[in-house]
């Protein structure tokens, strides 16, 4: 029997008006086979005849049935064809495809023998690609986001000294049937990750109800944070869901705890039975301790070193400094670490790398990224920024801001999901302002006023408005990036000292 070609379904082809994407999906990837099969986190934007041609591969066809689709859909030769479908087979890493003067990525296995298909197709046509005109410079996609988070409360279980949070705003939640219609949408807008946040996600009445929502249209991902103790019935509902979980654990002694977290003196006995409850029910989770003066260093890190050490379900192990939020509380300096602390966990951290094979993530260089770019945010240190140029960051009123961080402050809303579309927020002159700011309105005393990098830099969004506000003050929003070589000095420090 001849062999069958397929478009890999794991992956999703998104039309954007003037060019295409092919997105990874969130579906549930059920053994190693199917995982070695995929490129989880790709993002691949593509020019729109080239997903015309994938949308041939819809369905299950041969060589010869390809040969006659491609041949009479592109007006070529069989020959031609030919070629065009070799492009797309047997492609076991990431390739590129050279076409109308612009290179487009595909994730590898994009197209596979029918017979490796592990889900159900989707019916694309070349029709659903049509475009009247081409962009494939643009970053910002034109029809909607590539990704949503949900902040879906805003409540926590304890009150901790380094928050970033802003708890001052108390907001009517978005009803559930609210919710639903802005998942649907979603999922038909091809915006494959929904990522769901806190506040503490557990303490959301209807926390199963919405992953099941999500699952559903397999958009269910991300990473499940939490400081909450979690039972063993809870446990095993989470298990079914294979998500990521993130226990925060900031140290092992009762009292350090209490003196972080503001928690009772129980506390430190239920997270380590949660973490016990895991390992039991086999979840895999990895484990977040942040940093402050309150931390005993390293003897708190030793401790839970010898706690963590023998978990067969950790995954990783990050060990983080608290850093300054605009929300901080008024004494954060004197919780802050010292230059001499970030040292001596830094000394720690290498001596206990050479004698495990836990992985144990540990960035401590990160503030040598500042005032050192000289060519515009494409040259910025750090992971780029999603705010409004690939992400939407929805409150749990319905408020949607550019970035989580940002919170309620008006300047950076963008719009309102109980009143209006994913698109109409994607697209309202608010975030569109946002996304392509103009030259005149920076004041002179910032140096993007006159920069001659302005337009390049700016084409490329990635400045970071959390770090600029809190380096400067929210007066000074429009100041540069505090990594750009530009950049004043701080106003208000962010280093450690």
């Amino acid at each position: 029997m001849e062999e069958r070609y397929i478009l890999n379904h794991y992956y999703w082809l998104r039309h954007d008006l003037k060019r295409s994407y092919v997105l990874a999906s969130n579906k549930e990837l059920k053994n190693a086979e199917q995982a070695k099969m995929v490129q989880t986190d790709c993002q691949f934007r593509i020019h729109p005849i080239l997903a015309m041609a994938l949308s041939l591969f819809s369905e299950p066809h041969t060589s010869d049935e390809l040969r006659e689709s491609f041949a009479d859909f592109f007006n070529i030769s069989k020959q031609e064809a030919e070629k065009f479908i070799q492009l797309f087979l047997n492609n076991s890493e990431t390739f590129t495809i050279s076409y109308g003067g612009y290179d487009s990525s595909f994730p590898k296995n994009i197209v596979i023998e029918a017979g490796r298909q592990f889900v159900p197709p989707v019916n694309y046509s070349p029709e659903q690609f049509a475009y009247k005109e081409l962009d494939m410079r643009r970053e910002r996609p034109f029809l909607a986001p590539l990704s949503i988070v949900l902040m879906i409360n805003n409540t926590c279980a304890t009150d901790c000294i380094y928050c970033y949070a802003n708890k001052k705003v108390k907001s009517t939640p978005l009803p559930f049937d609210r919710i639903k219609e802005i998942v649907k949408e979603a999922h038909d807008l091809k915006i494959s990750q929904f990522n769901i946040v806190g506040g503490e996600v557990l303490l959301y009445r209807q926390w199963e109800e919405l992953f099941q929502l999500l699952r559903s249209y397999d958009m269910l991902g991300g990473l499940l944070s939490t400081k909450v103790p979690i039972g063993e019935d809870t446990i095993i509902a989470l298990k079914k869901y294979h998500l990521k979980v993130q226990i925060s654990l900031d140290a092992m002694h009762s009292g350090r705890l209490q003196e972080i977290l503001q928690v009772g003196p129980l506390y430190a006995e239920k997270i380590k039975r949660t973490i016990e409850l895991l390992e039991k029910h086999r979840v895999s989770f990895q484990v977040a301790t942040v940093l402050t003066r309150c931390n005993k260093l390293p003897e708190d890190l030793e401790e839970l070193y010898r706690f963590l050490q023998p978990l067969k379900c950790l995954q990783r192990w990050d060990i983080l400094i608290a850093f300054k939020s605009l929300y901080s509380r008024g004494d954060f300096e004197k919780y802050k670490l010292s230059k001499e602390d970030v040292e001596t966990v830094d000394r720690w951290v290498k001596e206990i790398r050479a004698q495990t094979s836990m992985y144990i993530q540990w960035l401590p260089d990160g503030q040598r990224k500042y005032f050192s770019a000289k060519e515009g945010s494409r040259s910025f240190q750090g992971a780029r920024c999603s705010a409004n140029y690939s992400n939407l960051f929805v409150l749990p009123d319905g408020k949607v801001t550019i970035c989580e961080q940002l919170y309620w402050n008006p300047r950076f809303l963008i719009g309102d999901l109980n009143k209006q579309s994913i698109q109409e927020v994607w697209n309202s002159p608010e975030a569109l302002a946002l996304a392509f700011p103009k030259r005149e309105n920076f004041r002179e005393e910032s140096a993007c006023h006159s920069c001659k990098l302005f337009d390049e830099c700016m084409d490329f969004p990635n400045r970071c408005i959390v770090d600029i506000l809190k380096g400067y003050g929210p007066e000074n929003w429009d100041y540069p990036d505090p990594r750009c070589a530009q950049a004043p000095p701080f106003i208000y420090d962010l280093l450690n000292d």
